[in-house]
């Protein structure tokens, strides 16, 4: 019974640790808001200030990043409307906290790790419970020209990645790149809108931002140590190649005509020698290398009546990646990605609402010397020599007088089983499978337009393949991984 108590009493004391540490974390942003309520308001950052508008006319219910009709006009003229400002320099910080409902490799009856299946909280989450401050970015952008306008985004991580003795390191780099060349014709009949891009992600020159980018903001991925897989905090692992912020130096151009049909056709190589500046490696060579250029199409179809706006959309990717990013001989991972996503919004005054949905295929092909040989010397070896992946998001918001707002996702992934791929180890896949299903509610508060703060809670029925025990190594169930994330987020 004495062991029970103690075990009882040590699980309370932590949770009342990490309890307190979020409660000062929001009470140290809402004193933050008090202050920043005594500022004259203003519209967010460099563009609010260059159009005159106020963020709700961008950004849907004044929330990053879902565009307004508004929004997206701007975004495809080239970040161009309005007048040019002296200084276009804009600043943002998110800061939040998580508490994963089982810090353990193994069981929540053995929290120290003490049966051998286990780890302690701080090697396993060294953040779990503490806030912390995620990252600092900085802007620059809008118009140039009547023709030209630029948003370039530059990130300070402060925890960027783990060294080999396990501390974490910060690290800075371009974040988000996209330079705009934009025309517009207008008549009695017609409204056609064209341009050309420079940018160094695919999808980012998208501006229904479906299947490109989370719904909401996510945590920083810093709840696991790099010996364990990552990212565990924040939905699937495993995504398409489109989805997964590929890093490139793409050029293309797109129209969009009388706010109906949009077409876009770009190119994709990798992101070194005169475009090393958009790389957002650590090192230039650490980063995706792609063979040669690798198409990216986007097309949609756009809807506006009154306070309602619909669209239906394909997008698509055909990409070559090395293996071996260091090593441009090394095997290649040919991708095909494939998807439909749509989007309904209705805004008008006090009410926004928005619903999204995405649906990407994804088929891999793997060159001979990465599977036939089963070689796990190269990043990428697989136990086939093809391997498909589904990814389904799905996410509906409702925003009152640009303030106070919930919002619901569901993320599914699910694909061909592969045990080099999904291999099973701690932290690892059970089935040999990635399939994992999470549902993520929300809810957030703006006070002002420069200060949201929100909560998350990530709710897995599956991962990695499995309910129950899913890496087949430390009886951690999908529910381990339930995350409450807490954040505040700041832009000025």
């Amino acid at each position: 019974m004495s062991a029970i108590k103690h075990r009882m009493l040590s699980q309370f004391a932590r949770f009342t640790i990490g309890a307190r540490a979020l409660v000062s974390l929001v009470m140290m942003f809402a004193a933050l808001g008090m202050v920043m309520l005594s500022l004259n308001a203003e519209a967010l950052p460099s563009f609010a200030r260059q159009t005159g508008q106020n963020c709700v006319a961008c950004h849907a219910g004044g929330q990053f990043p879902m565009l307004t009709p508004y929004g997206r006009k701007f975004k495809l003229t080239g970040y161009t409307i309005g007048s040019r400002t002296w200084f276009p320099v804009a600043l943002m910080m998110q800061a939040g906290a998580t508490r994963v409902a089982n810090a353990t490799n193994g069981s929540l009856s053995d929290p120290n790790g003490s049966g051998g299946n286990g780890g302690s909280a701080s090697d396993n989450f060294p953040k779990n419970g503490l806030p912390y401050v995620g990252s600092v970015s900085a802007f620059v952008g809008g118009k140039i020209t009547d023709n030209i306008g630029l948003f370039a985004q530059w990130t300070y991580a402060n925890y960027d990645h783990q060294g080999d003795d396990g501390r974490w390191h910060s690290h800075s780099s371009t974040d988000q790149f996209d330079l705009r060349y934009a025309d517009r014709f207008t008549g009695d009949n017609r409204d056609l809108i064209i341009g050309a891009s420079l940018n160094n992600n695919v999808g980012t020159t998208d501006v229904w931002n479906t299947f490109n980018s989370p719904f909401q903001i996510v945590p920083t991925p810093i709840a696991l140590s790099s010996a364990l897989q990552p990212n565990v905090t924040y939905g699937p692992i495993n995504k398409p190649l489109i989805s997964s912020g590929l890093v490139a130096a793409g050029t293309g151009a797109y129209m969009f005509w009388d706010n109906f049909i949009y077409l876009e056709l770009s190119g994709y190589r990798s992101a070194n020698g005169v475009f090393s500046f958009m790389s957002q490696g650590i090192v230039n060579a650490a980063t995706t290398k792609l063979r040669g250029t690798n198409p990216y199409l986007r097309m949609a179809l756009n809807h506006e009546w009154g306070a309602h706006s619909a669209m239906i959309g394909l997008h698509g990717l055909n990409a070559a990646v090395y293996s071996d990013p260091t090593d441009l001989s090394s095997p290649l991972i040919k991708s095909r990605d494939i998807g439909i996503d749509g989007q309904y919004q209705y805004i008008l005054d006090p009410h926004t609402v928005s619903a999204q949905f995405s649906y990407t295929h994804e088929n891999k092909k793997f060159d001979d010397a990465l599977w036939n040989t089963n070689n796990p010397s190269y990043l990428g070896a697989a136990a086939n020599s093809s391997a498909s992946l589904n990814y389904i998001k799905l996410n509906g918001t409702y925003i009152y007088r640009a303030t106070y707002g919930t919002s619901l996702s569901f993320v599914s992934v699910s694909g061909s089983a592969d045990n080099l791929l999904y291999p099973t180890q701690a932290f690892g896949y059970v089935n040999n499978t990635p399939n994992t299903r999470v549902w993520i509610p929300e809810v957030f508060w703006t006070p002002i337009q420069h200060l949201r703060l929100g909560a998350q809670y990530y709710h897995y029925t599956q991962y990695n393949g499995g309910r129950a025990n899913y890496d087949g190594t430390s009886s951690r169930a999908a529910k381990d991984n339930d995350t409450l994330f807490v954040y505040a987020w700041v832009a000025y």
